[in-house]
């Protein structure tokens, strides 16, 4: 198994560092998307 890491040690890192880049991107985006959808406030013209 260290065999394989050590062999390949660049592609491990690239692949790890891309999987918690795009998780922490995902993350931030759900926290973004949530805090916008609330109810929008509607004003209608009562005549």
């Amino acid at each position: 198994m260290s065999e394989f890491f050590e062999k390949h040690r660049k592609k491990v890192f690239f692949f790890v560092l891309f999987f918690l880049v795009s998780t922490l991107s995902f993350g931030l985006g759900y926290i973004t998307a949530r805090e916008f959808t609330r109810t929008p406030i509607v004003i209608t013209n009562n005549e």
